[in-house]
């Protein structure tokens, strides 16, 4: 009797794999092969993630519509997954970059390091490098005549599973998960996140000339609107005018000026980890401004 050919890829993979194959070349393939040419392929498209190559599979499988630079793209911003299921810890929660989402969570223990943001800048502590860039903003907001204070920055995981917990006395959880993160994955215990004036749809910050100054200048400052109009799909949560998280000025500017959310920014090319390894190539006469598809003309459906 023959023997089987190595089978070390889940099923629910070959199956997706098979749905692109000739009906007669299918069974010819070993699984190794399928493997390997499937790697092959997705790992030639921009932005494609070795971690993630069964997930594009399945995902294209599913959505047959889509062309593979989307399902790249989707996949890298978790659009393949369901918010909360199995999210994953983050590996560094100290990073300036961190990504924190329905997706990411921060450990139950981390406290980062912290400097109360001063009675002229509102109430709260951030990590040093968001409450100076915060000051120097407020600084300058306040020479052109707009207040800039804080009225929430970091919160603990104790203090966000109490906030998280009364929501759910009052409305359905799926509500709350719009407007407010489960513990572990709010912004605000890294210390980089602050709530702007207020924290009320009610109070519609953005008709205020405090919003329209914040949207031309803060990612001066380093900060960006962290969930906008527009991005619910992505970022999980409705828009929230008055909450801005630091990220620093290079990837500040590349959000705001090209209207991507935080996730947007990661999905469409590497992280800034990444970048920094990089060795510099030499500068060209014209540099481009960011190095993603979506800057060189090249719009992509989400």
């Amino acid at each position: 009797m023959r023997k089987s050919a190595p089978w070390h890829i889940s099923i629910s993979l070959l199956a997706a794999v098979c749905l692109t194959l000739p009906a007669q070349a299918a069974p010819e393939l070993p699984a190794q092969q399928i493997q390997a040419e499937l790697e092959t392929s997705w790992l030639e498209l921009p932005n494609a993630q070795a971690d993630r190559l069964e997930r594009y599979t399945l995902w294209a499988a599913r959505n047959p519509e889509l062309d593979r630079e989307t399902v790249v793209l989707q996949v890298n911003l978790d659009l393949d997954r369901t918010p909360y299921d199995n999210p994953r810890t983050v590996d560094d929660p100290s990073s300036l970059t961190v990504l924190v989402n329905k997706h990411n969570a921060l450990p139950r223990d981390y406290v980062p390091e912290l400097e109360t943001l001063g009675a002229d800048y509102g109430s709260g502590s951030l990590r040093p490098e968001a409450a100076q860039a915060f000051r120097e903003m407020a600084d300058a907001a306040r020479e052109e005549g707009i207040a800039l204070r804080s009225v929430s920055a970091y919160r603990s995981y104790s203090y966000q599973n109490a906030l998280y917990s009364r929501y759910l006395t009052q409305y359905r959880q799926n509500t709350a998960d719009t407007f407010s993160a489960r513990p572990g994955h709010s912004e605000h215990q890294t210390g980089l996140a602050l709530d702007i004036n207020t924290a009320s749809t009610r109070d519609h910050f953005e008709n205020t000339p405090a919003f329209a100054w914040l949207k031309e200048h803060c990612a001066q400052y380093g900060f960006i609107l962290r969930y906008d109009q527009g991005k619910q799909d992505i970022t999980g949560y409705r828009f929230e005018p008055w909450h801005y998280r630091y990220v620093g000025v290079e990837i500040a500017q590349a959000c705001m000026e090209q209207g991507l959310s935080y996730e947007e920014y990661l999905a469409l090319g590497l992280t800034p980890q990444e970048e920094e390894a990089v060795p510099p190539a030499p500068e060209p006469e014209t540099p481009p401004l960011f190095p993603f598809p979506i800057a060189q003309g090249k719009p992509i459906a989400l």
